[in-house]
């Protein structure tokens, strides 16, 4: 009899059993891919308007005309200009491509060509080479545009 005790609760452990009742709602869920698209169109609306206006571009700038002359763009009587001129220009000067002239351009604006002599860490070639083409150079009003092309060789990024 004590083995029926026994037997009794065993073969009710592996009977099968009835599904429990589900009561409650079903949520939906979103799939992975509909929330990846939500949060970038998300990010997209929020971070088009800043880099627009980084970039120079939008309702807010001036519409700027890639054939445009700038007047800071143009040296007079054929002379260089220090705020404009990226580092490729100086070339033309023996000597002063690329060292100083990568000193020129990685620092200024200038309100006049002496003060490229200003620039920290000058050798003594660097200044022997400003005083020889001192008369080739130029500084011209600098404009936003241009000052900053000059590093990137007017390049677009």
């Amino acid at each position: 009899m004590k083995f029926l005790f026994v037997l009794v609760p065993l073969t009710a452990a592996f009977a099968p059993m009835k599904a429990p009742a589900r009561t409650g709602v079903k949520l939906d869920m979103a799939s992975r891919r509909d929330v990846l698209i939500t949060g970038a169109a998300a990010f997209a609306g929020t971070a088009a308007p800043a880099f627009a206006k980084q970039a120079g571009v939008g309702p807010d700038w001036p519409f700027l005309d890639p054939y445009e002359v700038v007047p800071a763009q143009q040296a007079t009587s054929g002379k260089l200009d220090v705020n404009s001129a990226f580092v490729g220009d100086y070339t033309q000067f023996r000597g002063m491509f690329p060292s100083a002239a990568g000193k020129i351009a990685s620092n200024g604006p200038y309100g006049k060509v002496q003060d490229i002599y200003k620039i920290e860490g000058l050798s003594d070639h660097d200044i022997k080479m400003f005083k020889k083409y001192e008369k080739e150079l130029t500084a011209l009003p600098p404009s936003y545009r241009t000052f900053n092309e000059r590093i990137n060789a007017r390049v677009s990024t």
